[in-house]
């Protein structure tokens, strides 16, 4: 029984020791289960590096512009929303961090219309800036016939890309938001 003490005691003060080395280094254990985080989205560029967002849809179109303390505004108007500067920032966060499902190359594209895509006339467009230079342009359709994807194009690009459907809507979103003003 004695014994038994002693090792219940022991334990709780190495415990309590690895707690405390924990406090003072800062450092949290590193959790071997777990994968690093590593962006596979399709735009390289940090997020917080986008200054500039050209919206269009249809006939209508909005400037957006990230302002010095990081929300965004409707260039040459007001600033927007707290919650839809945050969906702006999460559909921009988007392009770095979500991966295409499919890049269907030209070759595979033959015999085929882009109307069968939706990208003849895209549902949505948009480019996004780094200070003045043109980082990225997408050009958003159709959704797939299982509805859970949706076709997009790049700027420069002849692939069509299958993307998972929550960032075309988060950007249909911003874009219902913003336009409908």
């Amino acid at each position: 029984m004695k014994n038994r003490t002693l090792w219940t005691a022991l334990a709780a003060a190495a415990a309590f020791a690895f707690l405390v080395a924990m406090v003072i280094s800062g450092a949290l254990p590193e959790q071997r289960q777990l994968v690093k985080f590593e962006a596979k989205g399709i735009m390289k560029l940090e997020p917080d590096r986008i200054s500039r967002v050209e919206l269009h849809q249809g006939e209508r179109k909005a400037v957006l512009l990230r302002t010095s303390d990081g929300n965004w505004a409707v260039q040459g108007g007001s600033a927007l929303s707290a919650e839809m500067g945050k969906k702006l920032s999460l559909a921009v966060q988007f392009m770095n961090t979500a991966g295409p499902i499919r890049v269907m190359e030209p070759a595979e594209l033959d015999g085929t219309n882009p109307r069968d895509f939706g990208l003849d006339q895209p549902r949505l467009t948009f480019t996004l800036f780094a200070d003045a230079q043109p980082v990225l342009g997408v050009r958003f359709g159709a959704h797939n016939p299982e509805d859970t994807a949706q076709y997009m194009t790049l700027d420069g690009h002849q692939d069509v890309i299958l993307m998972s459907r929550f960032v075309g809507q988060e950007w249909e979103s911003v874009a219902g938001g913003v336009l409908a003003k």
